[in-house]
């Protein structure tokens, strides 16, 4: 191992530390934003309770506190468990269901890669490292650093194997209850994400043949290209029928309005979780907010260019016939030009936020929209609609590429 290895380790455990933080504090944040904008739908006040005594005034930070009010009720609620229950089943499935789709943010690129032009600095310069690295040395005067934490050739693949583990979490959730309802909820939500997991799968294959990878990080890099000059291949260009199918498929995977069957409230009460309390209760609420963030995360990922910003990258410009390095220019004078690659950086991880929430806003609006299909109808547009509607785009797609790369 060398020391810029190392140095590499470092920053991508950093990193995956950062992005839990951020995808944690961002699924609270989102339980108050969904009471808002469903209150605000319904023509309601929403939550604005909750608040904290100051100088003899209620602060009440526009309902803010209702998610720390939240998870104070939670912590003090008794953890049931019903009688003839599994309880280590019990115990493990909300586990299960919170921890799978935090693991697939590993791969996903949520900033582009940042090129260091500075110094090299000698392993015996560094604290505790020089005895480790004799004569070996950090070489930030070339260095390409990484913000991913795993970037891995067959990504998606990683992604789609690593989801569908989650089912587990649910059946055993519904088996170890102990209840007939739960238990139902359990079988739908089986059905349900097996069944939408291969159209899900097949509407992503046609954006692999389009950008000819698997990996995340190299779909998101060829986005970056432009179609005569002005227009960024993002996939919602390349792939629209693809997005709509993806968008679709996503939704019933993560359980949501107007695909809730597993859950039904007026059906079968709450489902899978409804033998559940206290924190183990929170950990399914969690990780239904978690879903829908991977689910925004993926969107913006293959159809939305990622963390590319049109027209510019850390390396220079382009717009039609104009062309460039950033080095030389007014801007690289002014920032520095390490200055301006971490500026653009910046800028590109704000990208990838704002679409990141514009859609977590979308998926709320389609939830608050939208009623509840039937089983029938759940089953019917997911095997006779969607999946015949995957393996055209397919066949499309590959005639289209045929064609467009001369190979007919």
């Amino acid at each position: 191992m060398t020391l810029d290895i190392l140095f590499q380790m470092v920053v991508s455990a950093i990193w995956a530390l950062a992005i839990f933080a951020g995808v944690a504090n961002l699924a609270g944040l989102c339980t108050w934003v969904e009471r808002k904008l469903s209150s605000m739908i319904q023509d309601r006040i929403g939550p604005n309770r909750a608040n904290v005594r100051l100088f003899g005034t209620n602060i009440t930070v526009i309902g803010l506190l209702h998610p720390i009010a939240d998870a104070v009720k939670m912590f003090m609620k008794e953890d049931f468990v019903p009688a003839g229950a599994n309880r280590v089943l019990h115990t493990l499935a909300p586990m299960i269901c919170l921890f799978i789709p935090f693991v697939v943010f590993c791969v996903l690129p949520f900033v582009g890669p940042l090129h260091i032009q500075w110094k090299d600095i000698p392993a015996s310069d560094i604290w505790l490292i020089g005895s480790l690295f004799p004569g070996d040395a950090l070489h930030l005067s070339d260095y390409t650093l990484y913000f991913m934490v795993a970037d891995l050739d067959m990504g998606m693949l990683f992604v789609f194997g690593i989801a569908s583990l989650g089912v587990y979490g649910v059946l055993l959730a519904g088996y170890a209850s102990n209840n007939k309802y739960s238990f139902l909820g359990a079988l739908r939500a089986a059905n349900q994400m097996i069944g939408y997991e291969v159209a899900l799968g097949l509407t992503a294959v046609g954006v692999f043949m389009v950008y000819g990878s698997l990996s995340l990080n190299t779909i998101v890099e060829h986005q970056g290209k432009l179609l005569w000059g002005i227009i960024p291949l993002w996939g919602i260009f390349t792939q629209f029928p693809a997005f709509l199918l993806f968008l679709a498929c996503g939704v019933a995977e993560i359980k949501k309005i107007p695909f809730d069957l597993p859950e039904g409230e007026s059906e079968i009460i709450a489902g899978y979780f409804l033998e559940y309390s206290s924190l183990k209760f929170t950990m399914f609420l969690f990780a239904e907010y978690v879903e829908m963030i991977l689910l925004s995360a993926l969107i913006t990922t293959l159809f939305f260019g990622g963390w590319q910003i049109p027209w510019i990258d850390g390396e220079g410009y382009r717009f039609w016939q104009w062309a460039g390095p950033w080095a030389g220019t007014w801007l690289a004078q002014t920032f520095g030009l390490n200055g301006l690659r971490i500026l653009i950086a910046l800028l590109q991880g704000l990208k990838f936020t704002v679409f990141l929430c514009v859609w977590i806003y979308v998926l709320f609006m389609i939830r608050w929209t939208f009623p509840r299909v039937r089983y029938d109808q759940l089953m019917k547009i997911g095997w006779k609609m969607i999946l015949p509607l995957a393996l055209l785009n397919i066949v499309a797609t590959g005639a289209f590429l045929a064609v467009w790369r001369g190979w007919v």
